[in-house]
Order: structure tokens, then C-alpha cells, then sequence
């Protein structure tokens, strides 16, 4: 019988594995009619993901990868398994490798940060809070993240928002700028 569970935990994860990111486009309806800025936009090309667990000091790094962007290879994706009732800071690692320099978009974040939220979507009891700020609103390239005793999987959402002008703490205002999904394994 734990042969069975452990074989129907590695599928669906494996299942979860087939998540997808993406640039939104500016075209999307937002509640405060912000656009992104016109002109040429980078493309991320790997967003990695790092989970330090504050009790036992470990690292977890999920990552999506995909060297060509938007063309016509598909990303590839690397899950974590988290611990449940832990607290963990989690740290973005953001690049646009399709030039001939890689640019650090998240250095590019923060350098803005009055201008971007970084919000983490809320699954399987999971809650965080934005431990770095651009001075007086948080931007969430560093988060506390706490698990609860909810275990199971899900893809945990990661959604950069540009938030020019109406930036107030919250993610709802503003236009999505990323989006990504990682697989995530609580137990």
C-alpha cells in the first residue's frame, strides 16, 4: 500500500511538473487601467525560486527555464518539496538571457521597485508577506513564506505586477507584467 501512495504522489506530481509562465500582455483589463510601457519588453528566460527553510537552514530551488522564451521550445520546469509548518524566505532570481548579456530583471525590480509588486497566490494553506520594500510599500522579491499542516501539491503563482502610480501594498491594481507557476509538494 506505500508503494502504491508513493507511485500516486510521484505522478501527480509529475503532473504539476506540465505548468506554464508567461508574459502577460499589456492588452489585458486591470482594475486601474495601467499598461506596461511601450517599447521593446525583456523576456525572462529563467525564473528560479529559492526556499531557505529557517529551521533547519536548508535550501529548496524550484526553477522555470526556457532558454528561447516565448519561441518554439518548451520551458522546463523544477519543483520543490516543502515542509509542512515551516517557515521559509523566499528569495526571486529573475533573467532575460536572450541577449548577448544576461540582464538581471530582478535587480531591474528593485532598482523600480515604486513601480512593481511581486505577489505570491495563496495554495494549500500557504501565506507570505513581502520582507523587502522600495522604502514605503513592499515590492516581494523577498517574502516570509509559512506552510501550513495542509499537505498536498499544487503549482504555487508567482505574478510581477507593474503597478506605476497606483502601487498601495495590494496586488489587485496595475497590469500584470509575469506570471509562473511552480510545482509545489507539501508533506
Amino acid at each position: 500500500m506505500r508503494k502504491l501512495s508513493l507511485l500516486l504522489s510521484i505522478f501527480v506530481f509529475s503532473l504539476l511538473i506540465i505548468s506554464s509562465c508567461s508574459k502577460d500582455d499589456n492588452s489585458q483589463p486591470n482594475s486601474s487601467n495601467v499598461t506596461l510601457p511601450a517599447g521593446p519588453q525583456d523576456t525572462v528566460t529563467s525564473f528560479m525560486v529559492t526556499f531557505f527553510n529557517t529551521t533547519d537552514s536548508t535550501n529548496e530551488i524550484a526553477s522555470y527555464d526556457d532558454p528561447d522564451g516565448p519561441g518554439p521550445q518548451k520551458g522546463n520546469v523544477g519543483g520543490v518539496m516543502l515542509k509542512k509548518n515551516s517557515n521559509y524566505i523566499v528569495s526571486l532570481r529573475i533573467e532575460d538571457a536572450t541577449g548577448s548579456s544576461v540582464v538581471y530583471l530582478h535587480n531591474k525590480i528593485k532598482t523600480n521597485g515604486k513601480e512593481y509588486k511581486v505577489c505570491i497566490g495563496n495554495q494549500l494553506g500557504i501565506t507570505s508577506n513581502p520582507i523587502d520594500s522600495d522604502g514605503s510599500m513592499p515590492i516581494g522579491l523577498e517574502s516570509s513564506l509559512n506552510t501550513s499542516s495542509t499537505t498536498g501539491y499544487s503549482n504555487l503563482t508567482f505574478t510581477i505586477k507593474y503597478q506605476k502610480g497606483v502601487k498601495n501594498g495590494d496586488c489587485s491594481p496595475g497590469a500584470t507584467y509575469y506570471t509562473c507557476g511552480i510545482p509545489v509538494m507539501i508533506n
